[in-house]
């Protein structure tokens, strides 16, 4: 018996599954590493700021944060060409959200 999931409707299905933990909490370490860089009067900095705090990703809501904030932490990345994270994100968006 076969399981119809995102990756079979697409013909994605012998891409393997990421770490999900492992990528959420390097996320999470970029997403610092860019708001410590970016202390102006940005206001999605502030706002990306106060909504993180000092979780690390390995917190049991980690990945509803990143989905719920994709549009801003998107813009982060965006913001300081990294092309990287995007994709992570992504991934992580389409394995496990």
């Amino acid at each position: 018996m076969s399981t119809t999931t995102y990756r079979s409707i697409c013909g994605e299905e012998s891409t393997p599954y990421i770490d999900r933990d492992r990528c959420i909490r390097a996320l999470y370490a970029r997403l610092h590493h860019y708001l410590q860089q970016d202390w102006g009067d940005y206001p999605i900095c502030s706002y990306l700021r106060e909504k993180i705090g000092s979780r690390d990703g390995s917190e049991s809501d980690a990945r509803l944060l990143l989905h719920v904030q994709m549009n801003v932490v998107y813009e982060r990345f965006a913001r300081h060409a990294d092309q990287e994270a995007p994709a992570l994100l992504e991934r992580v968006e389409d394995d496990c959200c």
